[in-house]
């Protein structure tokens, strides 16, 4: 085998220009092995980038859910303390719950 051959054998040089300078073979292994590092890439960046895509959707949803528990655990309190309370600073220990956690509850229907 030449110094050229050997050279071209351990070279980063394309496959394409290995063709007809080595064997078969390993111009096989060569073309395989630049196919395989490109689709392995390619795979790589697009599973990539739908992982961001869900931990940032994931990150929206735990901040949201961490909310809903404060004001749950929140209304829950009050309502432990209304339960002990006079029904006068009742009241006002529900209202001010709700108060502080504003756009919570529906208004009742009153029929």
């Amino acid at each position: 085998m030449s110094a050229n051959e050997l050279a071209l054998r351990f070279s980063t040089a394309p496959a394409e220009q290995l063709i007809g300078r080595l064997p078969v073979l390993e111009v096989k292994e060569a073309l395989w092995q630049e196919v395989e590092d490109e689709v392995l890439t390619e795979v790589y960046q697009e599973h990539e980038f739908e992982m961001e895509a869900v931990s940032e959707q994931t990150d929206v949803a735990n901040r949201l859910a961490s909310k809903f528990e404060l004001v749950a655990e929140t209304f829950g309190t009050a309502i432990r303390l209304a339960l002990t309370l006079p029904p006068a600073e009742a009241k006002q220990i529900l209202q001010d719950a709700i108060d502080d956690n504003p756009g919570y509850g529906r208004e009742p229907d009153k029929g």
